[in-house]
């Protein structure tokens, strides 16, 4: 969505701090909740102070006691033969795989997670998991323990940011996304017992 077209879209008044704490409760939100949030900030209008003011609004409405968690992934640093969204040439491969930055929490961007969760990775306070293609950022009480010891394989599964969010009876908000955003579904494909998956379940036991 275009910024004017966000203009329009809001009437008579913007997307303030002030209204998205109103919504968030009248969604259900509370204080001292664990939360994971996938988002498109120009599916919520036009928002004063952009995602700065949606990140505000969630960590008013959670308090100290609570914790807000997003994913960080970026998907980039993987091998360049597997990407599709855009591919690059075969010719361009070994360079990339020689060349590409490591990981890093503090500085590596994420990728195609939208301006939420790239704001929300800088902000002072919060941590992030050190997984290097898929990293989620924590805030609030539960941070460290939902971030610390990502395994590096079963990336998404009883090991990971989305299994420590279960264990703590975390909640799942979508704002402006659909399930095809939801993360979480991932540990449910990883724990869920199905003929394709029986052979996939036997072998990591």
């Amino acid at each position: 969505m275009s910024e004017i077209d966000a203009i329009k879209l809001d009437g008579d008044q913007p997307v303030t701090v002030s209204s998205l704490v109103t919504d968030l409760f009248a969604l259900g939100l509370k204080p001292g909740m664990t939360v994971i949030v996938h988002s498109s900030l120009s599916s919520l209008g036009w928002v004063c102070g952009g995602a700065v003011a949606v990140i505000q609004a969630l960590e008013s409405v959670l308090g100290p006691a609570g914790t807000l968690v997003m994913p960080t992934h970026s998907g980039d640093l993987s091998d360049p033969a597997e990407w599709q969204h855009p591919s690059v040439p075969q010719v361009w491969w070994e360079s990339i795989r020689q060349t590409m930055p490591a990981f890093d929490p503090d500085l590596t961007p994420t990728r195609g997670m939208g301006a939420i969760p790239e704001c929300f990775r800088t902000q002072p306070g919060v941590r992030r998991s050190l997984h290097p293609q898929v990293s989620f950022a924590a805030w609030g009480r539960q941070a460290q323990a939902i971030t610390a010891n990502h395994p590096l394989d079963f990336s998404l599964g009883d090991g990971s940011p989305l299994a420590r969010l279960y264990d703590l009876d975390g909640w799942v908000l979508l704002l402006g996304v659909g399930h095809d955003n939801n993360t979480s579904l991932h540990l449910a494909e990883y724990r869920a017992t199905y003929p394709a998956n029986a052979a996939f379940n036997l072998a990591r036991r």
